[in-house]
């Protein structure tokens, strides 16, 4: 219960007091020296990190939108209809590209992140496989040496 309390009160803290904050609340929730204290401090902060890099991503995105809108000149004779139709569409139709291009960079680095989970988990299996492999192979060696001490013993007591 601790720790939904201790989470849900860095989520409001402005990030210019995160850092420090964050170190404090747990200290106030759990021993500082402890493993568990130094391993939620870590992890709160790299949410705290990638929450910023969010935000920062979102405010550029938005601020991108907007330079790239043309501003309307208020001295210009009006348009007739098929004309402001048109110029409409065009605005449509960048603003949609721009969307897209944006989308399609998420999904990339989406589909980077997803590539680099599965490399993970594959790296995982094989380090697995190979503790599996390590151990059968210890129990093995520990089985031939039984196999030749009870050799050697049972020749020792043939030979007096």
């Amino acid at each position: 219960m601790k720790n939904i309390i201790v989470i849900a009160t860095i989520l409001l803290i402005p990030a210019v007091f995160a850092a420090a904050t964050i170190t404090n609340l747990i200290n106030q929730a759990y021993d500082p020296s402890s493993i568990a204290a130094n391993n939620l401090s870590e992890i709160l902060l790299r949410l705290q990190a990638a929450k910023e890099i969010a935000e920062y991503e979102k405010d550029a995105l938005r601020a991108a939108l907007h330079v790239h809108q043309k501003p309307r000149n208020r001295h210009e004779p009006p348009l007739d209809l098929q004309q402001r139709k048109a110029q409409l569409v065009k605005e449509k139709e960048k603003e949609k590209e721009l969307l897209d291009k944006i989308e399609l960079k998420e999904a990339k680095e989406n589909n980077r992140i997803y590539q680099l989970k599965i490399k993970e988990a594959a790296r995982a299996a094989r380090e697995e496989a190979k503790k599996v492999r390590d151990e059968a192979k210890a129990v093995k060696a520990a089985e031939l040496d039984a196999k030749r001490r009870d050799r050697d013993a049972a020749k020792a007591i043939q030979q007096p």
